[in-house]
């Protein structure tokens, strides 16, 4: 017989409380069951060629949960076992809900679940072993312990708990249980389980203590794409140009690596790229998907302006007039009507956190699914509107060949890739015009959320920047239809946006935190920006997908006296 915990909505089960997640419920706390145990017969599928293809590993389809949520039955286990009495302390690893010591003095009193979980590194995870713990030093005299916690203070610390065996009276604080290594005596290396999936497998980690509620006992990977019909220009432009010069390149490959590197010279190729030249050439390129040519193929479609694909992907979009202010900035602006956008759930992570810019490291993910050959997996679909910003080229181009802002760039794009170095992720190749179209977005999502009817939260951005991309997306994106009620396009209307615009730069211009913020002088710099902080740039987490870094004010607009770094002039 089943027993219902509760619900939970489409969205939450994709990032808070996917498989493998510990969620508090109303009376309990359990984990949420692998994937493919769930059940799905009615679930909607999504087979875009693109996802799919993006996704890789024998993926089919997307189920997309939040289009019937009522057909979805979630499964999930009680986790963790070990339960404790508020009232008595009695703890007690048995399936009962109330404590079996108040009940014999009449009284029925709800246990409350564990704090603590031990965990490594590839993903298992278990209960703390109080009974191990509490026994290390001397075996318990009883086949039966029992176990009860005990406080020592009011201040909640660690330090003020122990946990003793009624039976034995053996006694062990849990003031050291969080410190590196302290359970290896008594857990020699990982246990395996994984109660999401129900099994154990080997593994040589070392489990550490956690807090159950604790960010890093789950961090789900998702992936999102809008769903735009596919342009004809999603060739990678490196394999066109190889095969349109493929006998001289062959010629010159014949004759050794030097007269390759001099062809390559005079065709404009890099010297980074010649082994995925010699790939392509010899016929042996597989096109990798990553984040960067995701973001290709999204702006080849994006930059065609008038597209009507309301019948298929559901994407609509419109070029719309440029105010005659706006003109030297932009080359085009365009009115995206209708967005579709779709998040997988592709894994997660447990203890380390995953690099939101690296697809190709899915390979790392710890499995959401028992049947590993599934070949499908969880989604939801968003429905959304938005306003895509096509920057000038050759406005950019004269604004970088302005060595100046390098000055404030060059630190924060440090700053940053030190941060990813730290975590363990390649650095990335970021240049001052990202910052700068950075920066716009955040300028732009404030301004539009005064006058679209839609808070910050509910409005995103995506940057589309390298050498051949220059544009910034802001969008909406909603479960329901509440993303798409037309308050954000409403605004691309060129009298309607022009004032928006200059006034998301004015209020760039000033900061209450100037003149510390204005200067991007900060005692301590927790973030990589300029001059950029909580008062004047940063937006909602949900609406920033760089984390609220890499922003400076600077680069928009002159803001101090002696500069000349600014890209707007008004």
């Amino acid at each position: 017989m089943s027993k219902e915990f509760g619900s939970l909505r489409p969205s939450q089960l994709l990032y808070h409380f996917g498989p493998g997640s510990i969620v508090d419920m109303m009376d309990q706390s359990v984990m949420i069951m692998a994937t493919d145990l769930w059940d799905t017969r009615y679930t909607p599928q999504e087979k875009d060629e693109r996802i799919v293809r993006a996704l890789g590993n024998g993926i089919d389809h997307i189920k997309l949960l939040n289009e019937k949520p009522n057909t979805v039955k979630v499964r999930a286990r009680e986790f963790p076992k070990w339960k404790i009495c508020p009232k008595c302390n009695m703890m007690t690893n048995y399936k009962n809900k109330y404590c079996h010591f108040c009940k014999q003095e009449g009284e029925e009193v709800e246990l409350y679940p564990s704090r603590f979980v031990v965990a490594c590194n590839h993903g298992h995870i278990q209960d703390f072993p109080y009974m191990e713990w509490v026994h290390k030093n001397k075996a318990c005299t009883s086949d039966k312990p029992v176990l009860k916690l005990i406080r020592h203070g009011d201040s909640g610390s660690l330090s003020d708990l122990s946990v003793q065996c009624v039976k034995c009276k053996e006694k062990q604080s849990l003031g050291p249980i969080m410190k590196k290594g302290a359970l290896q005596s008594i857990i020699k290396k990982c246990s395996g389980e994984r109660p999401w999936i129900g099994d154990t497998e080997d593994c040589n980690e070392t489990m550490e203590t956690y807090l159950r509620g604790a960010s890093n006992i789950y961090s789900p990977a998702v992936t999102s794409f809008l769903q735009i019909p596919l342009s004809e220009q999603n060739v990678d432009p490196l394999v066109e140009a190889v095969n349109e010069n493929k006998k001289s390149l062959q010629k010159a490959r014949e004759k050794g690596e030097e007269k390759l590197s001099n062809i390559m010279e005079v065709l404009d190729f890099n010297e980074s790229d010649k082994e995925k030249i010699k790939k392509i050439l010899d016929g042996e390129y597989d096109e990798e998907i990553t984040y960067e040519s995701i973001r290709k193929q999204e702006w080849n479609t994006l930059i065609q302006g008038e597209i009507d694909d309301s019948h298929h992907t559901g994407y609509k979009s419109s070029v719309v007039d440029i105010h005659q202010e706006m003109k030297p900035y932009f080359s085009s602006i365009h009115k995206i009507e209708s967005l579709p956008e779709i998040q997988v759930l592709q894994g997660f992570t447990r203890i380390e956190y995953l690099d939101p810019f690296e697809v190709s490291e899915q390979t790392d993910l710890i499995s959401i699914m028992k049947n590993e050959n599934t070949n499908w997996l969880p989604g939801i679909r968003n429905n959304g509107e938005g306003i895509f910003f096509q920057f000038d080229e050759k406005k950019l181009k004269d604004w970088e060949r302005n060595k100046e802002h390098t000055k404030f760039t060059t630190d924060t794009i440090m700053r940053y890739n030190r941060q990813r170095d730290q975590l363990g992720y390649s650095i990335l190749p970021i240049k001052s015009r990202h910052i700068l179209l950075h920066t716009f977005s955040h300028a732009l999502i404030k301004e539009l959320a005064a006058y679209s009817g839609y808070s910050t939260t509910a409005i995103k951005e995506r940057i589309y920047c390298n050498d051949v991309m220059q544009g910034v997306l802001i969008y909406t994106a909603s479960g329901d239809s509440e993303g798409s009620l037309g308050g954000l396009i409403e605004q691309a209307d060129p009298d309607k946006l022009f004032p928006i615009f200059i006034r998301a730069l004015e209020r760039m211009m000033y900061c209450s935190s100037d003149p510390n913020c204005s200067e991007g002088q900060f005692k301590y710099h927790s973030t990589a920006n300029g001059a950029a902080c909580h008062s004047c740039s940063y937006v909602s987490e949900t609406s920033c997908e760089w984390g609220n870094q890499l922003l400076d004010r600077r680069l928009l607009l002159n803001i101090n006296p002696g500069e000349d770094v600014g890209f707007f002039n008004i």
